[in-house]
């Protein structure tokens, strides 16, 4: 259910979230291009808008694994957010979009997830979880080691309303370019042979 040719945009766009259907065609572009059998990691899922968006287009015999501890970010509840049924409305969209099969959930922190994953191990890391610099730094350093060569590291909210994300990206020093509006994407250089 690519969201190009996808009948059903109305239904996407009422999954409560801030992930713009610029920024899922954008990421839905990278993810096509990754092999069969990729494993991708989205960091913070929150009621699965992005995750669908991803699952639904994931090359064939690849996993999504979609990493939240699911109580909300301190900005979520700072605004007051509703973050008391989070999981269950996760799993009731993804299910909704008959993207389950392609979602392993792991609902624990970015950190404690980093550790189930070898180096060099993921085609894609998408990170979207707490958007304060200390937690994305600490997500970048744990994360960028488990993308295996030649593969993609793309953060939501570079450049908007987040100066933590764009602060964090520069502090570990990795080049990138903004895809479309507040995505950024870096891909990992290939190993000289």
């Amino acid at each position: 259910m690519s969201l190009y040719d996808f009948t059903g945009i109305l239904e996407w766009e009422g999954i409560e979230g801030w992930f713009s259907l610029a920024q899922a065609l954008a990421l839905q572009k990278i993810v096509k291009q990754l092999p069969t059998g990729s494993k991708v990691v989205e960091l913070g899922s929150y009621k699965g808008r992005s995750s669908v968006a991803i699952a639904s287009v994931l090359p064939a015999d690849s996993i999504l694994y979609c990493v939240d501890h699911f109580q909300g970010s301190e900005e979520h509840k700072q605004s007051n957010f509703d973050v008391s049924n989070l999981l269950a409305a996760f799993t009731k969209n993804i299910e909704q979009f008959g993207v389950k099969d392609k979602i392993y959930t792991l609902s624990m922190t970015t950190t404690e997830a980093a550790a189930k994953f070898d180096p060099e191990s993921l085609d894609l890391v998408f990170v979207d979880a707490a958007h304060d610099y200390d937690s994305v730094k600490a997500d970048l350093l744990n994360w960028y080691p488990k993308i295996k060569p030649g593969g993609f590291l793309l953060c939501d909210d570079y450049e908007v309303g987040w100066p933590g994300v764009m602060r964090a990206v520069k502090t570990v020093g990795l080049e990138g370019t903004l895809i479309t509006e507040s995505l950024w994407m870096h891909q990992k250089p290939k190993k000289k042979s």
